[in-house]
């Protein structure tokens, strides 16, 4: 099922992106604006009490790009999943008789699947081929965080059973998001946009405290993401 929704997305999506572009290569655009399709890759690390839970990973979009006078306007499909999260190593202790113990066969990750917009302005100078911008954006993002095996804390029977597991735990949610920050772009070509990004994100959800291994409530949600961007203009 989840495997399906996250193919349907994306498909839906490469429609949207097609049907964008086809409009933007057979109207005509007036003076002064342009119409692009691109990609994006980031890497985002999570802050605060989310970095206890994951190390961060890969972020993977879609965008199509819209320029008048100096100003972007970029409405983004991403995908991201971060793995091995952390509880996977992390010790609980046991107030049967106040040890520390693991979870052998324990498994966590998270998924995102957003849908963001974003304001790009240029700052009034240059270095060299390279034109600074500041960012702006918000946006929705569905988010799902699964933990498979981790052996159950509230036994009050010794010997500790490890078999002893609890029911598998998710949580989802669709949570609004909003993010800032800003970067570089070149041209490489007339046509083409490439943008180093630096972007600070919160998503306004949370992850409930896991208080038998020491986890705090996660809210919000807070990743400081590193990416470039690659963008196609039709009409440059």
């Amino acid at each position: 099922m989840y495997l399906r929704y996250q193919v349907r997305s994306i498909a839906a999506f490469m429609i949207l992106l097609c049907i964008t572009a086809s409009q933007a290569l057979s109207q005509e655009v007036p003076s002064g604006t342009q119409w692009g399709l691109g990609l994006s890759s980031q890497y985002d690390i999570p802050l605060y009490t989310f970095y206890d839970r994951f190390d961060g990973g890969a972020n993977i979009g879609l965008k199509v790009s819209f320029v008048k006078n100096t100003t972007t306007y970029d409405i983004t499909y991403f995908t991201s999943n971060f793995s091995n999260g952390k509880i996977e190593k992390t010790k609980f202790q046991w107030v049967f008789d106040g040890n520390y113990y693991s979870s052998p066969k324990a498994s966590s990750d998270i998924s995102f699947h957003g849908l963001t917009a974003t304001l790009q302005k240029p700052f009034h100078f240059s270095i060299g081929p390279l034109l600074p911008f500041w960012s702006v954006g918000s946006g929705f993002i569905y988010y799902k965080h699964e933990i498979r095996n981790l052996v159950f804390p509230g036994q009050s029977v010794p010997p500790l059973d490890q078999n002893f597991i609890y029911s598998p735990d998710d949580e989802t949610r669709t949570s609004f998001s909003i993010n800032f920050g800003g970067g570089l772009a070149y041209n490489p070509a007339p046509q083409l946009k490439l943008a180093l990004n630096f972007r600070y994100n919160i998503i306004f959800g949370y992850l409930r405290p896991m208080e038998a291994w020491f986890l705090e409530k996660v809210t919000p949600m807070q990743l400081f993401g590193i990416g470039l961007d690659l963008t196609y203009y039709f009409n440059k």
